[in-house]
């Protein structure tokens, strides 16, 4: 089958990682599959590319796949009106390859204008089959709109029209999957369908080797985390973690918002902080391996119960001990596998354990090698593939 996978992230950003996968399983199915994302380099014309891994695209395809065929759709006005996926330039394009290309099926991830403008536009003259993607509840409580209460009720009914023109609807949480049935979508269109663990590119490396590589003491004991939210949980955490283990350093991937920052000078704790930023893909993994704890505090709320976060697949992936909280789809993988320590939700629990874990060299080095084996054998994204596969009909 010709299959186009709609994306409304820029490349290599959120929802594109699961879109990714999918694609490239559906690829090795023996489809041929183009993917459509938002670039980040350039903002008033499409790029195309091919890739097969994580890392790297070509302009053809060489050697042995599966390749996917990637279209970068300019990111101009990508953020116009509230949310994202507004980009005229991006739509139109979208549009026109659906207009004047052959697909047999589409799937979209999520439900922003560049993936259902283009289906609502197309998909009653073509007549391809539209498979729908959900693994966030955005009007559940990702997106607020600054409390505009009309421009939140727009983007339920958007959220959840979309997956009405499905055959099939995946979801990546069982929270999902009941607001799949509650709306009134048949139980036989619904597919439980969890994120994926990318094996064969976050590999396991060795701590002071990538320590070296990113310019950190080698001896130190080290938290990591990527960015999540607004991170003010992550300092107060770290705070208390100080207060025991008062040596330690805590790195931090990705943005650090200003009200972290704030809070991080208000406890005397900027000394003790590592801001490495966005990382490259290449560098990712070590910056990962750079931990001897890594950390992901959840809420107890909608937000964290419906979707499945990926940062703590990739702590996970990367053999590194890793600390939660007992919250949605992570508690049942923690709890069924033992692959990390699930901690009470205040600050102080929270980091009780990683400080005991900071002082438990061989129960780190278990852990993540547990953590390890189950990715790969339980959650590499080719396990998924067959399920993925089977979504589209035989």
């Amino acid at each position: 089958m010709r299959i186009l996978s709609l994306n409304f992230t820029p490349k290599g950003m959120g929802t594109y990682l699961r879109a990714f996968y999918f694609s490239r399983e559906l690829a090795r199915a023996g489809h041929a599959v183009t993917m459509a994302t938002v670039s980040r380099t350039s903002r008033f014309r499409p790029l195309l590319s091919y890739k097969r891994d994580w890392i790297g695209e070509a302009d053809e395809p060489r050697g042995k796949g599966p390749w996917v065929r990637l279209i970068e759709g300019p990111s101009w006005g990508h953020r116009f009106l509230p949310g994202s996926g507004w980009g005229p330039l991006d739509i139109w394009e979208r549009i026109r390859a659906l207009a004047f290309g052959d697909y047999d099926a589409v799937f979209g991830f999520e439900y922003q204008p560049n993936v259902s403008w283009p289906v609502y536009l197309t998909q009653w003259h073509k007549k391809y089959a539209f498979y729908s993607d959900w693994c966030d509840w955005f009007a559940g409580s990702s997106n607020r709109f600054r409390g505009w209460k009309l421009a939140h009720r727009v983007d339920a009914y958007f959220e959840e029209a979309i997956r009405f023109r499905a055959q099939r609807v995946s979801v990546t949480s069982k929270v999902l999957e009941q607001r799949a049935l509650a709306i009134g979508i048949p139980r036989e269109k619904v597919v439980y369908l969890p994120n994926g663990a990318p094996t064969d590119y976050i590999l396991p490396r060795e701590t002071r080797e990538a320590r070296r590589r990113l310019r950190l003491p080698g001896d130190l004991p080290t938290l990591v985390a990527v960015s999540n939210g607004d991170m003010r949980r992550e300092m107060r955490i770290f705070h208390e973690v100080l207060r025991r283990v008062p040596q330690a350093l805590f790195l931090i991937i990705g943005r650090v918002p200003p009200e972290a920052l704030a809070l991080a000078e208000q406890l005397a704790l900027e000394d003790r902080l590592v801001r490495q930023g966005w990382v490259s893909d290449e560098d990712y993994p070590w910056a990962l391996a750079c931990a001897d704890v890594c950390l992901c505090p959840l809420e107890d709320g909608l937000n964290d119960r419906a979707r499945w976060p990926a940062k703590i697949l990739d702590f996970l992936t990367a053999g590194r001990a890793t600390v939660t909280n007992p919250v949605g789809e992570v508690a049942a993988l923690f709890r069924s596998t033992g692959v990390g320590v699930l901690a009470e939700h205040s600050d102080e629990a929270f980091a009780a354990d990683l400080c005991a874990l900071l002082r438990a060299p061989e129960r780190r080095r278990h852990l993540g090698d547990t953590a390890r084996s189950v990715m790969e054998r339980e959650w590499d994204w080719r396990v998924r593939g067959a399920q993925i596969a089977g979504m589209l009909p035989a």
